[in-house]
């Protein structure tokens, strides 16, 4: 992990930062956390303050953006395209590209496949584009390849100085990462070998006949042979893709590649932030910034670092609510008050342990939310170092 000095002082982002040194350094940032804290929203906002504050000619790729926000960037509808945003009149430039499963997938087949004929017979197979697209570990993989495509060549010869990353929402936050290793085993997996066993040996045959004697039963000779079909092609682009996921891997764990995970106040989303920090830094990838978004207001966040009794390589982010209970009494509306009451209790003593040199930003809770360019463009303005 990539040292960056001792934890700032309480500061907030409106100046320089260790906001505006990342996007000022920094060639690829990838946006992690759980899903539905923000992590889409704040990617933009990324975005758009290193084109406007740093005059970086920045890329945010996103996979699902919602459709308030894609047209609030003007994306929607346009699926594999870079599309320009406009941010001002600086030499900053942002385009902001949505990836469509479809159209990746066909990318990775046509460069692939060993020959024009064995790609045209993959796309062509009823089962390619249900499979594909709901194949484990689909959209976190090919949100990486973009990335790594990207950084190599750019789109229509465009260089980007940055290239800000939206991972896919999915069970675990850790899942992205590990998507190019899963990739990778499925390929030398026994259930590959068995659903390809026509192009085996004998052996391998005897082997697998029990298991292809239950498949046909259950599923029928038809769709046996499809899906026997689809994967005996599939394994065609093995070489390819191992080649790929190598660049992959190479982008993740690049100098240049920073982790910023995103997670809000509630102690379930610290407790997953915890845990997917953990696995970043197991794999050796370089965590850089944790941000808490839609901070309530009335909530105070502190940071406290080690006491020298060995310790001091960590710190400890702290968030209580300062809303009292006779505020919640206060509030008329019965089912506000329980919502309230519901939020106050999450965020009451929660605590994250991190690594010390990681930066901590708070966001705040815009009770407007965020609807248009402007408010991306000023949502980072006030958030607060801690």
């Amino acid at each position: 992990m990539t040292e960056h000095g001792p934890v700032a002082d309480d500061g907030g982002c409106d100046g320089e930062s260790s906001l505006d040194r990342l996007l000022a350094t920094a060639a690829v940032i990838v946006v992690a956390g759980p899903g539905g804290v923000g992590k889409t929203t704040i990617s933009a906002a990324l975005g758009v303050r290193a084109a406007r504050r740093h005059d970086r000619r920045v890329l945010v790729v996103t996979v699902d953006p919602a459709r308030r926000l894609a047209d609030a960037l003007g994306v929607a509808g346009l699926p594999g395209e870079a599309v320009l945003v406009p941010v001002g009149s600086g030499d900053g430039r942002l385009w902001v590209q949505m990836v469509e499963m479809a159209q990746a997938w066909n990318r990775i087949v046509d460069e692939c496949a060993p020959d024009r004929a064995t790609a045209e017979a993959l796309l062509a197979n009823p089962l390619y584009r249900s499979l594909t697209t709901r194949f484990v570990a689909s959209h976190d993989y090919v949100a990486l390849d973009r990335l790594a495509e990207l950084n190599e060549r750019g789109p229509e010869g465009i260089g980007f100085d940055l290239l800000v990353v939206d991972t896919p929402p999915g069970e675990h936050a850790v899942d992205v990462f590990d998507a190019p290793a899963r990739l990778e085993t499925f390929f030398a997996s026994r259930l590959l070998r068995w659903l390809t066993i026509g192009s085996g040996g004998r052996l391998s045959a005897m082997a697998a006949r029990p298991f292809l004697a239950v498949a046909e039963r259950l599923l029928g000779s038809d769709f046996l042979t499809k899906i026997t079909e689809f994967f005996t092609l599939f394994a065609e682009l093995r070489p390819g893709l191992l080649a790929r996921i190598r660049r992959v891997e190479r982008q993740l764990h690049h100098p240049d590649t920073r982790v910023v995970v995103i997670t809000t106040s509630e102690r379930w989303a610290l407790g997953t932030a915890r845990r997917l920090l953990d696995d970043v830094v197991e794999r050796g990838l370089n965590p850089t910034m944790l941000a808490l978004n839609r901070v309530w207001p009335s909530t105070a966040v502190r940071t406290e670092v080690g006491d020298g009794s060995g310790d001091q390589g960590w710190q400890t982010v702290t968030v209580r609510s300062t809303i009292a209970a006779d505020d919640l009494v206060s509030i008329d509306d019965p089912i506000l008050r329980q919502a309230m009451a519901a939020v106050v209790d999450q965020i009451a003593d929660a605590e994250v342990r991190l690594p010390r040199p990681l930066r901590t930003v708070v966001v705040d809770w815009r009770a407007a939310g965020v609807t248009g360019l402007e408010d991306l463009g000023s949502l980072l303005d006030q958030c607060r170092e801690v």
